[in-house]
């Protein structure tokens, strides 16, 4: 079990490739000892809950359907199309709430720790409106994506400064990154999986399969604490609008959406921004 997080029942992964190429099958060879997981080659047959495969498009977590033979996409990272692409060339303005709960101003960009990388859609948009983030995820599988989303992305004209200049992933906890790095982030950014409800965004496909992944995130308390002691200037919380807040703190202001809310703690802790 992950540390921090409360686990579901646990998905059995494989990983393999779905291109016919002794190169694609070797990267998956080494992914699969990298994190500790059974190889399948396509020829074999695949008892597992699910497929962690390199595919045409990219790295993506499968799940394989009795009697199909096309399989499931349950998460895929693309920083260059589908709905980060559609962000950057809609949506990519500094006057969203994204961006000023989390300390832009015209002529400050300020540098970024996404404490909860996810799959990555808000860290991107910051780095496209020109903050420096480094995106912090634990769940060795997520990071996976993450990466391969990324070396994918840096190959793209119209995201390769994006990606090489201004975003870069840490597979570790947040906590244990935040208390031994020397970097100084003047926003700390947490979006912790959301307490589980019926009628919530969490039954999208995507976000049911991370909560049975990597659990939910039990210790988001007390890595707001430690986010509190290291950002220079504020921490950012995204959250359900009519949930509680993480902790008995109260946030030194909220900007409310429609369905969630950003509660921002401002610090002070006197550091470069």
């Amino acid at each position: 079990m992950t540390e921090g997080r409360a686990m579901h029942p646990p998905l059995s992964i494989s990983v393999s490739s779905t291109i016919d190429s002794a190169t694609f099958l070797q990267k998956a060879v080494d992914l699969a000892k990298k994190l500790e997981l059974p190889f399948v080659d396509q020829m074999s047959p695949c008892l597992s809950d699910v497929l962690l495969a390199y595919t045409a498009e990219g790295l993506k977590l499968l799940q394989l359907l009795p009697g199909s033979k096309n399989p499931r996409c349950l998460l895929f990272v693309d920083f260059v199309y589908g709905k980060n692409g559609y962000r950057l060339a809609k949506d990519c303005t500094a006057k969203q709430p994204l961006a000023r709960a989390n300390g832009i101003k015209p002529g400050l960009r300020p540098n970024v720790l996404d404490g909860t990388g996810g799959l990555g859609g808000d860290a991107f948009v910051l780095a496209s409106l020109g903050c420096r983030v480094t995106m912090c995820e634990r769940s060795p599988i997520i990071a996976a994506l993450l990466h391969d989303g990324l070396q994918r992305a840096a190959q793209e004209a119209k995201t390769a400064v994006i990606i090489t200049e201004r975003l870069q992933l840490v597979a570790a906890d947040t906590q244990t990154y935040l208390q031994k790095c020397r970097e100084i982030y003047a926003t700390v950014y947490l979006d912790p999986m959301y307490p589980h409800r019926h009628d919530s965004a969490l039954n999208r496909q995507s976000m049911r399969t991370i909560r049975t992944l990597v659990g939910a995130d039990q210790d988001c308390g007390s890595l707001l604490e430690t986010a509190l002691k290291r950002a220079a200037n504020r921490v950012v919380v995204k959250r359900p609008r009519s949930a509680p807040t993480l902790t008995e703190q109260v946030p030194s202001h909220s900007i409310a959406m429609k369905n969630s809310r950003f509660d921002i703690y401002l610090t002070f802790n006197n550091q470069p921004i």
